[in-house]
C-alpha cells in the first residue's frame, strides 16, 4: 500500500483472514499521511497459484497521530487478542555482557507435590542401586535370602511409583495443566522440549526397566548378567544430573558423580540395616558389614567433594537467597553425618573384625549405629528435593532462572535505535517469556510484544502490555501468569515501542510433534 503524493509505501502487518472465510483485514503499523491511499491485493489458491487480484483506494483527510497503544486489537479469525498482565520479575538496572539478572532468586522451580515426588522416586532409586553394589561387592550371599528379595521389590515400587508420579507433576508444572491429566503417559510429551523433562521420562523407563534386576536378584552375581541388572538402574541415576535446563558440563559431571555416590552410600546403609543387620546370622553377615564399611567410606566423600562442587557453582557464595538457606541447614547435617559415618565405620572396624559370627548383640549394635547415619541422610535426601523447588542465586545472576526458553530471537530498528531480545518457550500450552532490551534507549516507554496465532486458525493472540522498563533491562513473564499460545504453526511475534513498530519474526511453535524448515523468518520492520 502506498499513499500521499508521490506514493509513499506504508508497514502493514500480516493480512488475516475472518472466521466467515471470505473477509481479509490488515493491521496498519503506523500512522498514515494525508492523501490518497492505493492497495494492491493478490490471493491464491491452497495450491499457491494465482487465484484473483486487485487495487482499491480511499482518502486520509488529515495527518493522524501515533498513539501509545498497540495497533492490532483483532486476531485472525479470533474474537480478540488477549491482553497479558505486565512480567512479574522485572530488572531496569544497567546490564553487561547482555545478560540480566531475576530480582527474586528465590522462585520456585515447582510445586509442593513436584518436590514430595521427587523425594521418593530418588530415595527408591537410592535404596534399589545401593542394594545392588552391596550385593555384587561385599555380599554375594544376600540374594539367597527371602528378606533380600522383598527388600529389592519393595525398593523398585518406591522408586516405580515415585518416579511416575513425578514425571506427571513435573508434565503439570511446565505445561500449566491440572495434575490429575498430567499423570496420563501420552501427556508427556509435552515435556520433552526441556532437559529436565527428557531426563524425567528417561529416567522412569529405566526404573522400569531394573524390573529384570528385582525378578531375579541372582542376575546380580552372575558374571554374564551382571552389566544388564547394574546399568538401568546406575543411569536412571545419572539422569538425576540433568534436573535444571541451566546445568553445564561441570554441573553435570558432578551432578551424575553425587548421584551415584550417595546411593551407594545411603542405599547401602539402609541395605545393611533393613536386610543384613536384621537379626543374627553366621559369617556372611559380618562380611558383609565389612564390606560394605570399605565401599560407603569412598562412597561418603565422593558424595562430599561433588557436593562442595555444586555449592559452588550454583550459589557462587551467595547465601542469602532462600536456596542458600536451605543449603546452609543441608551442609550442617551433612557435617553431622559424616562424623556419625566416620565414627561408625570406627566402630565397625573394631567390633566386627573380632567376631566371626553375627551375634544379636552386635547385630543391635550395629543397627543402632548405623540407623542413626541413614537417618540423618533420609533428611539430607528430602532437603535435596526441597532444594529443586528453588532458584540458586548463581542461576538466577544468568537472568535465565529456572524458565524453560528456546534460543531468542532479536529484534532491530536503526531508525528507532532499538535492540531487544524475545525468548519463549515456543511450544504450545504455557509458555515462559523473557524479554531484554539490549540498546540504551532514552525514555523508553510503551513496550509491548504481541503475538498473532497462524493464519486461518481460530487461536487468540497474546499480548504483553505495557512492559514497565525505561531502558536497558529485563522482563520476566513466568508460565503462571498465564501466558498460553493455543495452537502450533508460524506465529507472527511484534515488538513495539510507543506505538511504533521495531520488527516482525514469524516464528513457530511446536506441539511436540513437528518442527519448521526454519525457526524465524523476518517480516518486515
Amino acid at each position: 500500500m502506498t499513499c500521499g503524493e508521490p506514493g509513499v509505501p506504508q508497514n502493514l502487518d500480516k493480512p488475516m483472514v475472518l472466521a466467515n472465510g471470505t473477509s481479509v483485514t490488515v493491521g496498519i503499523l503506523s500512522p498514515l499521511p494525508k492523501g490518497t491511499c492505493t492497495l494492491l491485493w493478490t490471493v491464491t489458491d491452497l495450491n499457491l497459484a494465482p487465484a484473483g487480484s486487485g487495487t482499491f483506494t480511499f482518502s486520509v483527510e488529515a495527518d493522524t497521530v501515533a498513539t501509545t497503544a498497540a495497533p492490532t486489537t483483532t486476531v485472525a479469525g479470533a474474537p480478540g487478542t488477549t491482553t497479558v498482565s505486565p512480567p512479574t520479575t522485572v530488572v531496569s538496572t544497567p546490564i553487561t555482557g547482555g545478560s540480566g539478572a531475576s530480582s527474586d532468586s528465590s522462585t520456585a522451580h515447582g510445586s509442593g507435590p513436584l518436590g514430595l515426588f521427587r523425594f521418593f522416586s530418588v530415595l527408591g532409586m537410592s535404596m534399589l542401586f545401593g542394594a545392588i553394589v552391596v550385593i555384587a561387592f561385599a555380599w554375594n550371599e544376600g540374594v539367597e535370602y527371602l528378606i533380600t528379595v522383598r527388600y529389592l521389590r519393595t525398593a523398585w515400587g518406591i522408586a516405580m511409583g515415585g518416579t511416575f508420579l513425578f514425571v506427571g507433576a513435573l508434565t503439570a508444572e511446565q505445561t500449566g495443566n491440572g495434575l490429575g491429566g498430567s499423570m496420563v503417559p501420552t501427556a508427556w510429551a509435552d515435556v520433552l522440549d526441556s532437559t529436565p523433562g527428557k531426563a524425567a521420562v528417561l529416567r522412569f523407563l529405566l526404573v522400569a526397566g531394573s524390573v529384570y534386576t528385582v525378578m531375579r536378584p541372582d542376575r546380580i552375581t552372575d558374571p554374564a548378567t551382571r552389566m544388564f541388572a547394574t546399568v538401568p538402574p546406575a543411569l536412571a541415576l545419572v539422569t538425576l544430573a540433568f534436573s535444571r535446563d541451566e546445568f553445564g558440563l561441570i554441573e553435570w559431571a558432578a551432578g551424575a558423580v553425587h548421584a551415584l555416590a550417595m546411593a551407594v552410600w545411603l542405599g547401602g546403609l539402609i541395605m545393611v540395616t533393613r536386610v543384613v543387620l536384621a537379626g543374627p546370622g553366621d559369617a556372611d553377615l559380618v562380611q558383609a558389614v565389612r564390606g560394605f564399611a570399605k565401599i560407603s567410606a569412598p562412597a561418603l566423600w565422593a558424595t562430599v567433594v561433588s557436593g562442595a562442587v555444586l555449592l559452588f557453582e550454583l550459589d557462587r557464595g551467595h547465601l542469602g537467597s532462600s536456596h542458600g538457606l536451605v543449603l546452609i541447614v543441608k551442609t550442617l547435617l551433612v557435617s553431622v553425618m559424616v562424623f556419625v559415618g566416620v565414627a561408625a565405620r570406627q566402630f565397625i572396624n573394631q567390633r566386627a573384625a573380632r567376631n566371626e559370627v553375627m551375634s544379636a548383640p552386635l547385630a543391635t549394635r550395629l543397627r543402632r549405629a548405623l540407623g542413626i547415619e541413614a537417618l540423618v541422610g533420609v533428611v539430607v535426601l528430602a532437603l535435596t528435593a526441597w532444594l529443586l523447588a528453588l532458584t540458586p542465586a548463581g542461576l538466577a545472576a544468568s537472568g535465565n532462572s529456572n524458565l524453560t526458553l528456546k534460543a531468542p530471537h532479536t529484534f532491530i530498528n536503526s531508525t528507532l535505535g532499538a535492540n531487544v531480545q524475545v525468548a519463549f518457550s515456543e511450544r504450545v500450552g504455557a509458555n515462559d517469556v523473557r524479554i531484554e532490551v539490549i540498546t540504551p534507549l532514552t525514555a523508553l516507554s510503551g513496550l509491548a510484544v504481541n503475538f498473532v496465532p497462524p493464519v486461518g486458525t481460530l487461536a487468540t493472540g497474546m499480548a504483553i502490555e505495557p512492559i514497565p522498563l525505561t531502558g536497558t533491562g529485563v522482563a520476566v513473564l513466568p508460565k503462571s501468569a498465564g501466558f498460553t499460545l493455543g495452537v502450533p504453526g508460524t506465529w507472527t511475534v511484534s515488538v513495539l515501542i510507543g506505538g511504533a513498530e521495531v520488527q516482525r519474526q514469524q516464528i513457530f511453535v511446536s506441539d511436540g510433534s513437528s518442527a519448521p524448515a526454519t525457526s524465524s523468518t523476518l517480516v518486515g520492520g
